[in-house]
């Protein structure tokens, strides 16, 4: 079974002294780790809300990851991008959850998708709007999860293909080949989807 795709937060941008957040609470500072669940909570848990869990089981994991955060502070090192490094956590969690249940899932937008494509007031299409967006989450959702990942990372979040490399531990050159794939796939079941339809009789 494929589990759910997944995307990190967009327009995400890192503070200049994050990187130091976790030497300064393995040191005993206890404003260093707040500061970074306070950045990092909305886009961790925003991804949980993409991954298509419901709220009970993606408030359990939402902990879990911090708590693997913290657990694992010591073994994160300044010359990594933390982004990458918290992303890898919570993917991998999020992994070992669908693995672990193997539950039948639905892709779940929590909406801001719909919000940044849905018409302005006073214009149509709003109907058409909301079928375009079922059909790309079924689309997406029907990815090969290799494919997916990527593309929801790369395509849809726009983290550079290097980081996401390193979230997902995969090769650069899989990660390029991945997005490609998905992007022929999508492609092509688009133009499936908009080929006309020709049936009835004629007169």
């Amino acid at each position: 079974m494929n589990e759910p795709s997944c995307k990190a937060e967009q327009g995400y941008i890192a503070g200049i002294d994050e990187r130091g957040w976790l030497a300064r609470h393995l040191y005993g500072d206890k404003d260093a780790f707040p500061q970074l669940l306070g950045t990092y909570r909305r886009p961790v848990y925003n991804y949980l809300v993409r991954c298509g869990l419901d709220a009970a089981s993606r408030d359990d994991l939402f902990q879990d990851i911090f708590l693997k955060i913290h657990a694992a502070a010591a073994s994160y090192r300044p010359s990594q991008p933390l982004r990458a490094w918290v992303f890898t956590i919570a993917v991998n969690t999020v992994r070992n959850y669908w693995r672990a249940s193997r539950n039948r899932f639905s892709v779940v937008d929590d909406g801001k998708l719909a919000e940044r494509a849905a018409p302005g007031p006073g214009t149509d299409g709003t109907a058409e709007t909301a079928e375009t967006l079922a059909w790309l989450s079924e689309a997406v959702a029907a990815l090969p999860i290799a494919h997916r990942e990527v593309l929801v990372l790369v395509a849809i979040e726009g983290l550079p293909q290097q980081e996401v490399a390193e979230i997902l531990d995969m090769p650069l050159n899989s990660v390029k080949t991945n997005l490609r794939r998905a992007r022929l796939a999508l492609l092509e079941e688009q133009q499936r989807r908009d080929a006309p339809v020709y049936g009835g009789d004629e007169t």
